[in-house]
């Protein structure tokens, strides 16, 4: 799975450009700017402080025994908190382009995110002293580190049925001071791959090392992504397809008349942007009542961007999820916020709604699938989506090496969590390699059969 090209945009640190702010923090005042004050927030999960002083922002990582610097940035007089530097030794914002990227907007002691989701922090008077505190290339402190950061964030513990102390104590000996740098990588390899998370990934010089294995559907989409899209543009599309925010969103009319659009990816964090596209294709489809949302490779990237999707079809205010952030114990997390779709500006007017979803339907575009499967007239066929849903929580060992964890919990409006185990469909339905070589598509098959029928 291509996660990669979407991975800035998944990060806990990646928020979107624009805000759905909570309603308890739309009325408050901005934050205080006086250049002398200087001010320590801590997070209440995340595992984070902001050094504030005037416009400048230092970010640290922290646990009961460790604090490591994370990055710099600035706050700007409207609140928002941009990093533009991440000490980490892999330069992953050069690697991906990014100069500076929004953590989300500070008020008062809450950071708020594109969703509407806040983080709460206290203010601290001091730093915290601590057993391991900056940078360094002990291999013991950074095992410690990595450890523990896990122990303290980690929000699948019971879900893997992963015992993480029997873990300490079968690897922690196998670390000392004479550890190469690059046998500790192996070491914490070994470790965070018991979990199989797909959103815990160390950031390696040679490349990502991901926690999580890919299962046998995986690869096949993957081998036969391309195929399978050129079959449906060749073999069910009536014309030219057309294409909007570089090949996210592609759509036109089936040889039926009925409206396909394939989303590829939700890696656009500018909602002006968004909405645009969004107009030009309701637009263009506006004499179309049935509608085909094919999820089946899409990459992931901004929560948001799926629910303005759902936005298109929403005939009034209904959830789509819950989102809350581990903050105690394995089993402790915060209150839950309620996420939810707004009747979009622009609508379509649908009879039926059917999406596609398959094993590499990832992240974003999970969180965008159990948005429209929230709504009336619309059922859900394919194959069960991959299970990665919690945010990426960065983090930074003391020898500068960047890793990341899942530590939130996302919920579908009747309380399920659907991580590691994917969004099911309504109804299961498989191509095979036969498939793909004839030209057809028994999944997109299916959904024409379910669009004839009346509402």
């Amino acid at each position: 799975m291509k996660v990669l090209i979407a991975i800035l945009t998944l990060l806990t640190f990646s928020m979107s450009g624009t805000y759905v702010q909570a309603k308890e923090n739309q009325k408050q005042p901005p934050p205080a700017t006086a250049a002398a004050e200087r001010q320590l927030w801590q997070s209440k999960g995340y595992g984070h402080i902001f050094e504030i002083e005037g416009q400048s922002v230092k970010v640290y990582g922290y646990t009961k025994d460790s604090l490591v610097p994370f990055g710099k940035g600035n706050i700007e007089n409207n609140g928002d908190i941009y990093i533009n530097e991440i000490y980490d030794n892999t330069k992953t914002q050069e690697q991906f382009n990014a100069p500076r990227y929004l953590m989300g907007r500070f008020v008062n002691g809450s950071l708020t995110d594109g969703l509407g989701y806040v983080q709460h922090l206290k203010r601290i008077d001091n730093l915290p002293k601590v057993k391991y505190n900056g940078f360094s290339n002990d291999p013991v402190q950074n095992f410690e580190v990595f450890w523990q950061s896990f122990e303290e964030n980690f929000s699948f513990f019971p879900l893997v049925k992963v015992n993480w102390k029997e873990v300490y104590k079968e690897y922690r000996p196998k670390v000392s001071a004479a550890t190469s740098e690059k046998e500790l990588e192996d070491i914490l390899t070994q470790m965070f791959q018991k979990l199989n998370d797909g959103h815990s990934v160390i950031f390696g010089k040679k490349g990502m090392i991901f926690s999580k294995s890919k299962v046998e559907r995986e690869e096949f989409f993957e081998a036969n992504s391309k195929s399978m899209q050129r079959n449906v543009e060749d073999g069910y599309m009536k014309g030219a397809v057309k294409s909007k925010l570089d090949g996210r969103i592609v759509y036109g009319q089936t040889k039926s008349g009925d409206a396909y659009i394939k989303l590829i990816g939700f890696d656009e964090s500018d909602p002006q942007k968004i909405d645009q596209a969004l107009a030009e294709m309701v637009q263009d489809l506006a004499n179309c009542r049935n509608f085909m949302i094919d999820m089946r490779f899409n990459e992931g990237g901004e929560d948001f961007f799926g629910l303005k999707i759902a936005g298109l079809f929403a005939e009034k205010r209904t959830l789509a999820y819950a989102k809350q952030a581990r903050t105690g114990g394995y089993e402790q997390f915060s209150k839950p916020t309620q996420v939810y779709i707004e009747p979009g500006a622009k609508q379509f007017s649908a009879d039926n709604i059917v999406v596609l979803t398959s094993p590499i339907t990832v992240s974003a575009g999970e969180t965008g699938t159990m948005a429209l499967k929230a709504l009336d007239k619309v059922t859900v066929i394919g194959e069960k989506t991959c299970g990665y849903f919690s945010d990426m929580l960065l983090r930074l060992l003391p020898n500068k090496q960047l890793f990341s964890l899942s530590n939130e919990r996302y919920t579908s409006p009747d309380g399920t969590n659907y991580e590691q185990r994917g969004l099911p469909p309504d109804e299961k339905i498989m191509i095979k390699q036969a498939d793909i070589a004839a030209g057809k598509d028994p999944v997109m098959n299916r959904a024409l059969e379910l669009l004839k029928k009346k509402p």
